[in-house]
């Protein structure tokens, strides 16, 4: 006789109940009106992010292989934002701000901390050195210390940007909305060398947690932070309600990007780490790391920011076009979605 079977638990009815989501290849655009617009380059998809207008909706993403001096200021050039990484010293940070700066222009370059350790002092030299777009930079930005450090911040510093995550759900943005944050990075382990999702059990597909944050937004701008790899998934983040895309690994693969090229087998790459790898955690001052959480590539490499940037923007803008969207807020009005599987 077979045995009866055990009242199920709690957390296995919530399992069981859980919904479906859906990544980058599980949905497609789909135009359903008749566009207006003579040429794609009649699609303007500018974007405020406080104190910078940016006519590109992207953000180079603040790591030890993206965004250098030098990334920022191409970037800038190109109308997008570089984020400088937090790997480093206070005073490295800060002669790398003011060394971009010059060349970019005021406000054109933001920079990251974190929200322990030296996160005042850091913070302090930065915004006396004239930086207005921080990014309180930690992976789980649903945190008590991220909400501190939002309140310390605002207080020392009324008129920065703060800008915090990550965070993949309704819920974790709407509370860090409600601390204060002006623009919250959604996204947790979607990127090319995260292993959050292999060592903790934590992922959420970008889109789905984008879409999530659209639901209830009220204020803060939604940056798509993860797993892009096309032009095409940057677009989709930006229908489904994202202001702008963070970007790493398509950037990675520059020549702006710090690092040399290496050669393997005849082939140009360049390497690349997450914030949590071991040789990152090494260079933050961490000499033996009792934990890892982030791996280390090769990408290929890719020329110049402009080209990548160039390929980037006129998918969008040809995407835009489709949708009869002259800018961001008309592309989301007029766009529709299909799931492919």
């Amino acid at each position: 006789m077979a045995l009866p079977l055990a009242p199920p638990l709690d957390t296995s009815d919530r399992a069981l109940r859980a919904p479906l989501t859906f990544d980058y290849d599980d949905i497609s655009l789909v135009p359903r009106r008749a566009s207006s617009l003579p040429h794609r380059s009649d699609a303007r998809p500018t974007v405020e992010l406080g104190p910078v207008s940016l006519t590109v909706p992207i953000v180079g993403s603040p790591m030890p292989d993206v965004c250098g001096p030098e990334m920022c200021e191409a970037l800038a050039a190109a109308g997008a934002l570089g984020l400088l990484h937090r790997f480093q010293s206070i005073e490295e940070e800060v002669e790398q701000f003011g060394s971009a700066t010059r060349r970019a222009g005021e406000g054109r370059v933001g920079a990251a901390v974190g929200v322990t350790g030296d996160f005042r002092e850091r913070f302090a030299a930065l915004v006396a050195a004239g930086c207005r777009v921080l990014c309180l930079d930690t992976a789980n930005g649903a945190h008590d210390q991220v909400a501190a450090a939002l309140t310390w911040a605002r207080e020392r510093c009324s008129d920065a940007f703060l800008m915090a995550g990550n965070v993949a759900s309704a819920e974790a943005f709407t509370w860090l909305e409600e601390r204060g944050a002006d623009a919250i990075r959604v996204g947790i382990a979607g990127g090319a060398v995260c292993e959050t999702r292999t060592e903790t059990g934590v992922f959420v597909p970008t889109p789905y947690a984008v879409a999530e944050a659209a639901r209830v937004r009220r204020r803060a701008l939604i940056i798509g932070d993860s797993g892009v790899r096309t032009p095409a998934d940057l677009c989709k983040l930006l229908a489904l309600g994202a202001d702008c895309v963070m970007v790493g690994s398509a950037l990675a693969g520059t020549g702006e990007a710090p690092g040399r090229v290496i050669v393997v087998e005849g082939k140009k790459y360049k390497i690349m780490r997450g914030a949590a790898s071991f040789s990152v955690q090494q260079q933050a001052g961490r000499d033996d790391p009792e934990y890892v959480e982030g791996a280390e590539t090769l990408v290929l490499y890719k020329g110049r920011v402009s080209g990548v940037i160039g390929r980037y923007m006129a998918g969008l803008r040809s995407s835009m076009s489709y949708m009869d969207a002259r800018d961001l807020r008309e592309y989301r009005a007029n766009v529709a979605f299909v799931r492919l599987r």
